[in-house]
């Protein structure tokens, strides 16, 4: 998967129309995860079924079938806290005292593991997700300017400001919903017969 180009913007002023398209897309992403693999109006019954299907895929395909559709739903509510909510907070308040949190990798495929999400039906992940989600976005929403600018420091990727965090969580949204959108994609692709000259490649 292709990774956005960063952008400059001078002196680290963020419009504040940015700001509030990442929170919107972080606030609707639970409906778009929803609308894509969950329940009856999901595209396909049952998510042992759209998880095989995905994972056994088109011929020749070179997507990355580690994570199904049920995985991605996973990564996406264990990661809630411990790579965003957590880190804004530690940033935020960190920033008071003019300190700089220091924030270190998490390894997501054996979180998955050990969280034991696998147990779990994928309703109940979902309705966490939205729970969580929209408190989380409140909470976002309630920051005042001056705290989003509080800066972390991150073991791999160097300084960041709490803003950063921000648009980079709807980033990482995005990247997963459109894997799955793809992985979907790949699946359903083989059986539009020559209307598949029809689609870009990519």
């Amino acid at each position: 998967m292709s990774r956005p180009t960063p952008q400059s913007v001078p002196d680290r002023e963020v419009p504040f129309a940015s700001l509030q398209a990442a929170l919107t897309v972080i606030g609707r992403t639970p409906a778009v995860l929803r609308g894509l693999v969950g329940g009856p109006q999901g595209p396909l019954k049952g998510t042992d079924d759209l998880d095989a299907a995905v994972r056994e895929g088109a011929p020749g395909s070179t997507q990355d079938r580690s994570w199904g559709p049920r995985q991605v739903a996973e990564h996406l509510l264990d990661v809630e806290d411990i790579a965003f909510m957590d880190r804004v907070r530690r940033v935020v308040d960190a920033g008071v005292g003019g300190e700089r949190p220091y924030i270190r990798s998490i390894d997501p495929p054996a979180r998955l593991v050990a969280g034991g999400y696998a147990e779990r039906t994928l309703e109940d992940l979902l309705g966490e997700f939205e729970q969580r989600r929209a408190a989380d976005v409140a909470w976002l929403r309630s920051l005042p300017a001056a705290a989003l600018a509080n800066e972390g420091e991150h073991d791999r990727a160097g300084i960041f400001a709490a803003r950063d965090l921000i648009h980079y969580w709807a980033c990482h949204d995005l990247l997963h919903l459109r894997q799955i959108a793809r992985a979907l994609q790949d699946t359903l692709a083989p059986f539009v017969g020559n209307l598949v000259m029809f689609f870009e490649d990519d």
